[in-house]
């Protein structure tokens, strides 16, 4: 480097490698051949040079301009975009598409172009859509599809587990043109599925499942988002990228299926425990007879019985929803995100502590569908007081109460047997867990002496770790 300082030329970038990687390569747009002449023999003499030439572009230029001829003849629009939504670079087709010059779009914000679609939930949240997405862009169809780009440094994995939001750099977007089919008008919506708490199990083993073609049972309690997911695993899977989706729900005890179901693509059918046992036999022999590139998704009650043969139908696939109550920790973020998407047009109110802890309290029998209700109702009284936060005063009445069983396990029990038999279970729990006495005393905000009390009043002492 001092040589080229004493020959005054300015060296812009460098790299280290090679085939052997052994080499330097060294990047001086601006040097003369006069100069590279003078410069060679000198070089020459620094211990461990044995040779030096002069190449036309060093491997990341040359990788660079191989790259970006390769996508200005790719006749699709691809361009790559940050976590935020901005575009970071494109090809001409994405330009063209756009309706702009190609040095313009770089910095642009891709819901400029896809006002209608939640580019900053697709992008923020993990399980997202991957395949045939349906967009439009000035006016024109397209199917798009989303790759990932994953950060080289593998912290932010190690920080929040494989496959977390914060591993990801980006994504790149692939459209391809659609001529749309004006007959089929049942397209689910695509959504990014909420990953909080323990619903991110559930979302990677959709992301997971989404590549097989087994038929897939999706089982939970009413709201609790089977829908929702059925919907995903299409747009999850590559079926997407060339078929439909269609959803049937039962009428009168009997689901209603056309004559022809198309070719490719996934089949939704809802709330299989709510048709009658004549017709789950009846879908059954229906169902043996699809073409393979249709795949059936079925979702269910968690407690909803199936017939043997439906049942065994949707036997080898199964993703088991968790309901809200088992997630208290995330409602918080369940409750924001949820006022996020009801509010893209106005303020997203926020909402208060209190507020929070006296929600976190109810047990949400209808799940999702009756915390949206809710949120939105105390949102609007918020805003009708001027308010930009949801206090306390703006939750209407929880009158529903949880369901327990307590009243048939309890019988003969006095009301401090009980509390001694519903603590013994908790602590049995816990324990079970392997925390030590002190992490478990923490946990429930009581004294470590309050606690080896407990465990050994119920039995359930060990040696302290």
């Amino acid at each position: 480097m001092q040589i080229f300082g004493e020959y005054r030329i300015n060296v812009t970038s460098g790299e280290l490698g090679g085939d052997s990687g052994d080499k330097v390569y060294l990047s001086a747009p601006s040097m003369l051949a006069t100069q590279y002449q003078t410069i060679e023999r000198s070089l020459l003499r620094v211990p461990g040079v044995q040779r030096v030439r002069r190449i036309a572009l060093i491997p990341s230029e040359r990788r660079h301009f191989e790259l970006d001829t390769l996508l200005r003849h790719v006749a699709d629009p691809v361009l790559s975009v940050d976590r935020e939504g901005g575009v970071v670079a494109a090809n001409l087709a994405a330009a063209r598409a756009f309706g702009v010059s190609l040095d313009k779009v770089p910095g642009l914000q891709l819901q400029r172009f896809l006002p209608l679609m939640q580019v900053a939930e697709l992008l923020r949240d993990f399980a997202v859509p991957r395949y045939g997405l349906p967009v439009t862009v000035r006016g024109r169809a397209y199917r798009m599809e989303w790759s990932p780009i994953a950060l080289a440094d593998g912290s932010a994995t190690q920080r929040e587990g494989a496959g977390s939001v914060d591993s990801l750099a980006g994504a790149v977007l692939t459209l391809q043109q659609w001529d749309v089919d004006l007959s089929v008008a049942d397209l689910p919506r695509p959504v990014a599925l909420w990953d909080f708490d323990r619903r991110r199990d559930s979302c990677l083993q959709l992301q997971e499942l989404a590549a097989y073609d087994a038929p897939l049972l999706i089982a939970g309690e009413r709201g609790s988002g089977k829908s929702t997911f059925a919907a995903a695993l299409h747009y999850l899977s590559p079926l997407a990228a060339d078929g439909d989706c269609r959803r049937f729900l039962p009428r009168d005890g009997e689901l209603p299926l056309p004559e022809r179901l198309g070719s490719t693509g996934t089949l939704i059918l809802e709330d299989l425990h709510r048709l009658s046992a004549q017709a789950q036999l009846a879908l059954v022999r229906r169902l043996q007879y699809l073409p393979p590139q249709i795949r059936p998704v079925g979702t269910c009650a968690a407690t909803g019985r199936l017939e043997p043969a439906l049942a065994q139908f949707f036997s080898s696939l199964a993703v088991v929803l968790p309901p809200l109550r088992n997630m208290r920790p995330a409602l918080g973020r369940f409750a924001a995100t949820m006022l996020r998407q009801d509010n893209r047009e106005g303020e997203v109110p926020e909402i208060h502590g209190d507020a929070l802890a006296l929600m976190a309290r109810h047990d949400w029998p209808d799940n999702f569908n009756g915390l949206r209700d809710y949120l939105n109702a105390a949102a609007r009284k918020a805003r009708a007081r001027g308010a930009g936060k949801i206090e306390p005063e703006d939750l209407p009445d929880l009158a529903a109460c949880g369901r327990h069983p307590w009243r048939d396990w309890s019988r003969g029990l006095s009301y401090r047997e009980m509390m001694e038999q519903f603590e013994r279970a908790l602590f049995g729990d816990l324990v079970a867990e392997q925390p030590s006495t002190r992490e478990l005393a923490k946990r429930l905000g009581i004294s470590h002496t309050a606690v080896a009390n407990k465990l050994r009043k119920y039995g359930l002492a060990r040696p302290e770790s």
